[in-house]
């Protein structure tokens, strides 16, 4: 029978010889990770149930990534505390405190835990970035306990559609943008609903904007996404896997997709998608000139080296204007250390953005909560009413450039005009 990608790494956590779209089968799977929300709850679950440790401890992996920064007041002061006592008592090694921490995305990669052919469960679909490096996330939410503590769950085999890639990105146009295309045509019916998204031809993105790309199809409907490895991913994994096992899966010639579809990448260009769905895309000129107060460049889908770079890009020779707030948040302490030694931190700071640790911070409001009437744009990967603050507050997703020029126009702007051809639109290619 031939396999697609999602059914060939489903089969191996399966331990079967091939596996059919609509099966419902047990695996049982190489990690399981989750934030510190779902690890303390789960826990406390193990503590009432008399369970004094994690039984397979290696292949957990807790993050504090939503409230590092838990301030006066906040429950989360104690609820950290105490994760803290637990991974202390019992030995538990897979904890990545504040200040080792920054979004489990980007520590499964970092860390060597994502590796090709790997099967993880995790609490939330954008952990689908894992696919750049060719693992493949199963999104359980509360269902973490299950595998945390037996080491095995069901999973529904997934179709899948390919999306190849083809082109270049234009100067001013970024990945971001090809989230929004997808979304835009996908999101508000049920193309993708139940499926994998496949990518084939990434090697024209870098490995970062890979990992924002399948990050933001979950938003598109999909289930999960692959992408697939090349000598770059490969390269990557190799030099963080430190000798732990991998296998790399390509689909067999003749493997059914529901659909295959080529995205030319110079095709694009910025786009803003307006609240409160994610299929509600417009091109930024259909909505530039609209006042803003604040501007964010972080979370799981622009939060790495190449998106701080972008961003950059147009601060460079500009300041955020008078009246709008720029928050600015690397995704992990390895992308905050090479942003400082690129000198963005300190372009960042002198031209009036704030650089918050690393976090999901401003995309679940944690930090830099919106108020009533005040209009952002972002991007983060929500923008329903609430999200971040006051349910009158208007949040628009956008690209780094999009974010970054319009925070230094104080209005929703393009950014092409502001940027120079010279190293313009490279980061990500």
């Amino acid at each position: 029978m031939s396999q697609t990608v999602a059914q060939k790494v489903i089969a191996r956590a399966a331990g079967a010889d091939s596996v059919a779209v609509g099966d419902y089968v047990t695996v049982t799977p190489d990690y399981t990770v989750m934030q510190e929300i779902y690890f303390h709850r789960n826990i406390k679950i193990l503590e009432r149930l008399g369970v004094e440790a994690i039984r397979y401890p290696d292949k957990v992996v807790a993050v504090l990534d939503h409230t590092p920064q838990a301030a006066l007041g906040s429950e989360h002061v104690i609820r950290n505390r105490e994760s803290r006592e637990f991974v202390r008592r019992t030995g538990f090694q897979n904890f990545f405190d504040a200040g080792r921490a920054g979004l489990r995305h980007l520590v499964m990669v970092e860390q060597g835990f994502a590796r090709p052919g790997l099967l993880v469960f995790s609490d939330e679909p954008n952990i689908a970035s894992i696919g750049a490096v060719g693992a493949l996330n199963v999104p359980i939410s509360t269902e973490v306990l299950v595998s945390m503590v037996r080491d095995s769950n069901w999973v529904r085999v997934p179709a899948s559609v390919r999306f190849e890639l083809t082109g270049t990105l234009p100067p001013g146009v970024w990945v971001r943008d090809l989230v929004q295309a997808i979304c835009h045509e996908y999101a508000g019916g049920d193309g993708l609903v139940q499926r994998c998204v496949e990518f084939g031809g990434v090697s024209r993105l870098g490995l970062d904007s890979r990992q924002g790309l399948l990050a933001g199809m979950y938003h598109a409907g999909a289930d999960t996404a692959i992408a697939d490895v090349d000598d770059v991913a490969l390269a990557y994994v190799r030099e963080r896997a430190d000798g732990r096992p991998y296998e790399v899966f390509a689909a067999d010639e003749g493997a059914e997709y529901d659909e295959v579809r080529t995205w030319d990448l110079g095709a694009l260009e910025p786009f803003v998608t307006v609240p409160p769905r994610h299929d509600e895309v417009v091109p930024v000129s259909e909505v530039a000139g609209r006042r803003i107060t604040h501007a964010m460049v972080g979370s799981c889908a622009s939060n790495r080296i190449e998106d701080l770079r972008a961003a950059a890009e147009v601060l460079r020779d500009n300041e955020v204007a008078p009246g709008v707030v720029m928050y600015v948040t690397p995704g992990s302490p390895e992308v905050f250390a090479a942003a400082a030694r690129e000198g963005l931190i300190e372009l960042f700071t002198e031209r009036g953005a704030q650089v918050l640790s690393p976090g999901c911070t401003t995309c679940w409001g944690y930090l830099g909560a919106l108020a009533d009437g005040d209009v952002a744009i972002s991007t983060n990967q929500e923008h329903y009413a609430g999200r971040a603050g006051s349910r009158n507050a208007v949040i628009n997703l956008a690209s780094p450039y999009v974010v970054a020029a319009s925070a230094v126009a104080g209005e929703i702007t393009d950014p092409r005009p502001m940027l120079t051809m010279q190293g313009a639109g490279h980061a990500g290619r």
